[in-house]
């Protein structure tokens, strides 16, 4: 039988569950949008959904009940006055969570959470737009996928990594302009 089984340990004590719920709730409240793991989300989600499900009395024993969890107070204020107020029309499903990809280090399940009626990106202005692709197309900078034409630019010649191979090559480059010198006076 599982009865009372209803909590999500996430291999945690008691006291930093608590506090690691307080702040993803407190994080996904700030920004709208949070990327974890997926068993943490689950979690989190439980926790978030009630805490807007409680936001919606607005009233003073609210506020301190959800005061509780979000420490915070600038993102317990977004959440009476600005979340809140989108969330009136609904009574659950608040939060969406999607599934994204394996994480490469341990392979865990990365998701997406996000608060329903999350501002997405904003689109550029045309002009913004216009801006961006004048900077990048600066001459002397080389864009991919275009050649860059070095007609009448001298080549740099490259340094070697080592001491003695830097030497070397210095040696060598001084005896090659050393030659031409030699064959211009001859010339002359």
């Amino acid at each position: 039988m599982r009865h009372r089984k209803d909590t999500l340990k996430l291999s945690r004590s008691h006291s930093h569950r608590r506090a690691l719920m307080s702040n993803m709730v407190t994080s996904l409240f700030q920004h709208e949008k949070i990327q974890t793991t997926f068993p943490k989300a689950q979690a989190a989600k439980r926790v978030a959904e009630h805490l807007i499900s409680v936001s919606k009395q607005n009233d003073l024993a609210a506020i301190r009940q959800v005061g509780r969890v979000v420490k915070d107070k600038d993102v317990l204020k977004k959440l009476f006055q600005v979340i809140m107020p989108r969330m009136k029309d609904k009574q659950s499903g608040f939060i969406t969570v999607t599934k994204l990809w394996l994480r490469k280090g341990d392979a865990a399940l990365l998701c997406l959470m996000e608060l329903y009626g999350a501002p997405a990106k904003a689109k550029l202005a045309e002009g913004e737009k216009k801006e961006k692709e004048k900077k990048a197309a600066k001459p002397g900078k080389k864009q991919p996928g275009k050649k860059v034409k070095t007609e009448g630019k001298p080549k740099e010649e490259k340094k070697p990594a080592s001491a003695k191979a830097y030497a070397s090559a210095k040696a060598a480059a001084d005896k090659s302009a050393d030659k031409a010198e030699k064959k211009a006076e001859a010339k002359k």
